[in-house]
């Protein structure tokens, strides 16, 4: 670990972890409701993880690994997740503007009803994830991959140019987006303008609008 945090209680929990760690590879730390600002926990491997109502502002998981953990209302403001593995992670409820996921493995994770305004997802693999509900406004998701995910009811992103969105949940998604998205299985079908407010018109997304980059 590169910084402990500046909250003794979240230090503590994380020693407790590591120390138990030690003889049991499968033990979980356990910070829930904890103050973890200041930390940088890059590369570590926090396999699920309880961080539930945890403060994780401006905390850093680079390349970390949180597969199945849990940051249910989390707050996330500015935490930089960049290329960590969040598979199945539970982020339901969390606060998350302007935070960094660029890269990140996102592959089935719950993100409905979370706060990912601002937020750079850029490349991140969000197959199959649930994002019902969730505020993407102003989020950039160039070139991340939204197969089969569950964007409906939400408020879009601004960015979407790169974006493979085939068989994706859209019904009642609103907002306005930046295109061209790639809309067939196979990559090889990319839609834009007209086109793609069509398209996202046959699948329940009536109120998304479609800017031009010079808009």
């Amino acid at each position: 670990m590169t910084r402990w945090p500046d909250s003794p209680e979240a230090r503590e929990a994380l020693e407790e972890w590591f120390t138990a760690v030690a003889s049991d590879p499968t033990s979980y730390l356990s910070g829930d409701f904890l103050d973890f600002r200041g930390a940088d926990l890059s590369t570590i491997d926090l396999t699920d993880a309880y961080l539930v109502s945890s403060c994780l502002t401006g905390v850093r998981f680079e390349d970390a690994n949180l597969g199945g953990a849990n940051l249910n209302n989390a707050e996330l403001a500015d935490a930089d997740l960049s290329f960590a593995d969040l598979a199945k992670a539970e982020l339901v409820g969390c606060s998350a503007p302007n935070a960094r996921f660029r890269g990140a493995r996102l592959f089935a994770a719950e993100l409905d009803e979370a706060v990912l305004a601002g937020a750079d997802l850029s490349h991140a693999i969000l197959n199959s994830a649930k994002l019902y509900k969730t505020d993407l406004r102003g989020a950039n998701l160039e070139f991340a991959s939204l197969r089969w995910c569950n964007l409906g009811g939400g408020t879009m992103p601004a960015v979407l140019t790169g974006a493979r969105m085939f068989g994706c949940q859209l019904e009642g998604a609103k907002g306005t987006v930046v295109g061209p998205v790639v809309v067939d299985e196979h990559g090889t079908r990319s839609l834009d303008g007209a086109e793609l407010e069509a398209w996202f018109s046959e699948r329940g997304a009536e109120n998304i609008q479609v800017l031009r980059v010079s808009d």
